[in-house]
Parts: structure tokens; sequence; C-alpha cells
């Protein structure tokens, strides 16, 4: 994979000459890339400069310069274009909600003009057939609120840095697409160049006794209880050596409902659950794609999406994608 760089106007200086580069997509949202002293220039390695790989999202723009002396290098690091995205207040005039509804590039469309992003970023006029209905939480990112309205609907955001039009240089293209099931026809296992770690937790809770304001008697209770299924239930499914209880607090609670809300957010950190972890180098995954695993040995099988990749190159140009999954610790 290869790398081109900008001077801070965004007009293209070339490829990166590089002794090894790293872009963490997904969670962290940031890059670094490491160039020999003997290569540093001026015009190219400095603020707001941009790199990236063609068609791909891995790029973002330079906003720190670190040398490292002992070893001769000096380390470019940056947001990437999603990181760029959760640098900005999604309502910074306001604090009252507001609610994400609409057809999907539209809608993105309108708050990257609104928020003074369409410098670099430019969205797809095309219809995504993906319509939003979600309402923000109060002091969000621009990016955490797309991300989290994507998903209530099965949607993902895609992103591609493009060059030359419309702007005269490059920009990044976003585009809204349907988040792509790859366990419905793709089955990974040990088998090939596929590295897998399936966890199948079954030390979890399964009563939640959640105790809110008041004393004794009179106190505030909910009971909740998890049942095979995955779902939180107010009957129990376990019992004998099977149940699991654990103890939950919450005197900031106003009322039963709100106690029972928080209650069955704590519940989900400790249920049963499975993780998988794969390592795969035959196959990009964008965020939010469903992969399932299974290990043969047992028979154990899970589906989870992908909520990051970090993505290694060389100096050479040897890739290497490291995946993490959703439920992944």
């Amino acid at each position: 994979m290869d790398f081109i760089i900008t001077d801070k106007y965004g007009q293209d200086k070339g490829y990166v000459e590089h002794c090894g580069a790293e872009f963490n997509v997904g969670q962290d949202n940031d890059f670094e890339i490491k160039i020999q002293n003997k290569l540093f220039q001026d015009d190219r390695h400095r603020k707001n400069c941009r790199v990236f790989a063609e068609d791909t999202e891995y790029g973002g723009l330079i906003r720190n310069i670190n040398p490292v002396t002992e070893d001769h290098i000096v380390k470019l690091t940056g947001p990437t274009w999603r990181g760029i995205l959760n640098q900005r207040a999604i309502n910074p005039e306001s604090n009252t909600h507001i609610t994400l509804q609409g057809e999907a590039n539209t809608v993105l469309s309108q708050y990257i003009m609104s928020l003074g992003l369409s410098e670099i970023y430019v969205v797809s006029t095309s219809n995504s057939g993906i319509t939003l209905n979600y309402q923000v939480p109060l002091q969000s990112m621009l990016l955490d609120a797309f991300s989290a309205a994507l998903d209530a609907v099965g949607a993902r955001l895609d992103i591609k840095y493009k060059l030359g039009e419309p702007n005269g240089k490059g920009y990044v293209f976003l585009e809204v697409k349907p988040v792509v099931d790859h366990s419905e026809t793709i089955e990974i296992s040990e088998d090939g160049n596929v590295k897998l770690d399936i966890l199948d937790y079954q030390n979890g809770v399964n009563h939640l006794i959640c105790y809110g304001k008041g004393e004794l008697a009179a106190r505030q209770r909910v009971d909740l209880y998890a049942w095979p299924d995955g779902s939180v239930q107010k009957t129990a499914y376990y019992t004998g050596m099977d149940l699991i209880e654990q103890y939950y607090e919450d005197t900031s609670a106003e009322t039963v409902q709100e106690l029972e809300e928080s209650g069955r957010e704590k519940f989900i950190d400790l249920m049963n659950y499975k993780q998988l972890k794969i390592s795969v180098s035959d196959m990009d995954l964008e965020l939010g794609d469903i992969v399932g695993g299974r290990e043969r040995i047992t028979g154990i099988y899970m589906t989870s999406p992908v909520v990051r990749k970090i993505v290694s190159v060389t100096g050479k140009g040897r890739v290497s994608i490291d995946y993490k999954l959703k439920g992944e610790s």
C-alpha cells in the first residue's frame, strides 16, 4: 500500500517514503507515520498536510511532528478522516436535543456544510435508501451521533479519499451504505490464513438485584433476569446451581423506571457472552460488517460486527490488518 502526501493546501507532493505506518480506524481514529530524518521535508511534513492511500479511508491530517533523535526518525501523527469528524460537536450552539431525521446522505451533508467541513469532505448525492430517525444525546460529537444513528438501522459510513474534483484538490468522499453480513455467506474458521479465538463465557450474572432510593422495605427495587436468548426479563429462568446473582445500586435514580433503565445498562456488562477474535490476511472488512466464526473442535459459533481496524504498513509496503470485534476486550 502506497501513501500520497500533500502540502497544507492539499496539493499533491508525491508518495511518502517511510519506515512504518499505522492507522487505527474505528476507535482511537488516529495514525502514525515514521520517516527517516534525511527524508524530512518542510513543505510536506508539517501541520495540516494530508496523507492518504487513494480510494481508501487510510489517511488523515498531520497535526503533530515528533522527532526521535535516538532512532533518527520523525513521527508524523494526527487524526484520521474519521477522527476529524469526531472533533466537531454536532450541536455546538445549543444544549438542546436534536434529531437526525430523513435520508441518511442528505442529513449527513447538511451537517458537513453547517459545521464548516466541506473544504475536505464531500457527501454522496445518491439516495442511500436508508432513513434516519434518531434523537441525539446531549453533548454528542458528529461521528458518535451518526455512528449510533446508522447502527440503529443496520448501516455504516463509508469513507474514501479521492483525487481531483470537485474542489481542484483531493477530497474525502462520504457515503452511507448498508452493513454487509458476511456471516451469511462466509464462515471464518481456522482453515487457511486465519487465526481464531472464541470465548464462550457462561459465568455471567443472570439475576441482578437493583436498589435505588429509600430505606429498608421502602427502598426502590427492581429484579432483572437474564434468559438464554440474551434477553432481560422480569421473571427468572435460571435456578439452583445455575443461578448467579449480584447487587446493583443507583441512588441517583429518581424513579423505579430510571432505576430499571440504568440496571439494564449495567446488566449487559455482567451477563453471559461470547467473544470472537480474528486475524485475517486475505480479506479487507469494513467497520460495521458482520463476520461469523466457528471453532472446529468445540463447535462454538458466533457472529459479531467489526468495530476497529488497525492497518500497519512496513516501509516496503507490506500490509497487515488487525480487527477488533464488538464485545472483544
